[in-house]
This record gives C-alpha cells, sequence and structure tokens, in this order.
C-alpha cells in the first residue's frame, strides 16, 4: 500500500528527506510501523529528529491522521489503509 507522510514545522527532516511531502510503499499497518520505516529508510539523523531515546515518537511531535484525527502516544498502533496520508508536525508553544 503507498501512505503520505508529510512534514509541518520539521525543517531539518524536510531537507535530509528532500522534500515536505514523501509517498511512502508501505507493507506493514500501524502509524508506529510507519515512522519506524520512514527512519530506517531515511538514516540516523532523521531518527534523532523523530524517535526518543526509547525509540517512540518523540514527545514534541505530533501525528495528524488523514487530517482529521489526532493520533495520541497510546494511539499508535492505530491501522493505515492504502491512500492514506500521516502529518508528523512539532507542535511549539509560546507567546
Amino acid at each position: 500500500m503507498s501512505v503520505t507522510v508529510e512534514f509541518l514545522s520539521l525543517p531539518n527532516v524536510v531537507k535530509m528527506v528532500g522534500s515536505k511531502t514523501i509517498t511512502i510503499d508501505f507493507s506493514n499497518q500501524t502509524v508506529e510501523e510507519l515512522i519506524l520505516q520512514v527512519t530506517e529508510k531515511y538514516g540516523s539523523k532523521v531518527r534523532q529528529f523523530l524517535l526518543d531515546e526509547n525509540g517512540k515518537l518523540d514527545m514534541m511531535l505530533k501525528v495528524l491522521h488523514n487530517r482529521e484525527e489526532w493520533i495520541r502516544a497510546d494511539r499508535m498502533q492505530k491501522p493505515l489503509e492504502d491512500g492514506d496520508h500521516v502529518t508528523i508536525m512539532l507542535l511549539a508553544a509560546g507567546g
């Protein structure tokens, strides 16, 4: 299946993968597996930006599924389908 991954507010990752949006031929099933596949495909520097020391999504990042549903850390096992769109973004606070 094919899944689109978009990176928002992550300019270093965009530079490393070569685009703000990539399409991954994805043979696994979950959001977590997709993120791991992205880090395997694009290397250790991308991994350092996306994952913490335990190999989980960095707590400063948020995931949006099909531009509608926020995926919490405890829901990373959510199944994906062909054509899905996953946005990984850095949420910044300030004022």
